[in-house]
């Protein structure tokens, strides 16, 4: 090479083959959540989590190699936080009264961090994150699914004549079912009272309450 092109070039060979072995383990790491994903056909599948964790771990090892004392490196790094911030905001979708993609930035954000560890040479600090991870991403989903039938919300509205407390008999009904009531509003139709009621428990106990209500002849059950 010429002389005056050695001070624009840092290195030209692999004089660090250890950095290798930090990309592939950051490649393999990121390609086992990104295949959960694809799998799950979520908005950031496999290549994208591989990428993700390919890239804060070349970003690792640059802030090693051009960062000079231990200060810069770490300041170098940290910028990958932030930018892995963007994409997983980008990930987040309002629609209507809830939020999806929170898991899907989730993962982007352990996906970076197990680039980072592997980058900084904690193959095994990884690896760990990495089967974290997939347990968070597995295990959990059939806990939180458990969950979410006991914590179901669903809307009723329910008309009823309108008689002295009559409000407060369609909330025994919700209390006697077992559910409760997070919201509830009424206003009055011709000579019915309709009740607007939002409420939380579990499926069977909504189902339970339905039918209940449908076999009454006090109670009729309108579309929400």
């Amino acid at each position: 090479m010429p002389t005056w092109l050695q001070p624009y070039f840092v290195d030209l060979t692999w004089s660090r083959p250890e950095d290798i072995t930090r990309l592939i383990a950051a490649i393999l790491f990121g390609g086992v959540i990104g295949l959960e994903r694809e799998l799950r056909d979520k908005p950031a599948g496999f290549r994208t989590i591989i990428l993700i964790s390919l890239g804060a771990c070349l970003f690792s090892i640059l802030s090693q190699s051009i960062g000079g004392i231990e200060l810069e490196s770490t300041r170098i790094a940290a910028q990958i936080v932030t930018g892995i911030g963007f994409l997983g905001a980008g990930a987040i979708i309002h629609q209507h009264l809830s939020i999806v993609g929170l898991t899907t930035a989730s993962t982007i954000w352990a996906a970076a961090a197990i680039g980072m560890a592997a980058g900084f040479g904690r193959i095994g600090l990884a690896g760990a994150g990495t089967l974290g991870t997939l347990v968070a991403l597995f295990l959990f989903d059939s806990v939180e699914h458990w969950v979410g039938r006991r914590r179901d919300v669903q809307d009723y509205r329910i008309a009823t004549p309108n008689t002295d407390g009559a409000f407060q008999r369609v909330l025994k009904q919700f209390q006697n079912g077992g559910l409760k009531v997070r919201k509830r509003t009424c206003y009055q139709d011709g000579s019915s009272l309709v009740v607007l009621i939002v409420a939380m428990g579990s499926q069977n106990n909504h189902e339970a309450l339905r039918l209940r209500l449908i076999r009454s002849e006090e109670y009729s059950l309108r579309s929400p």
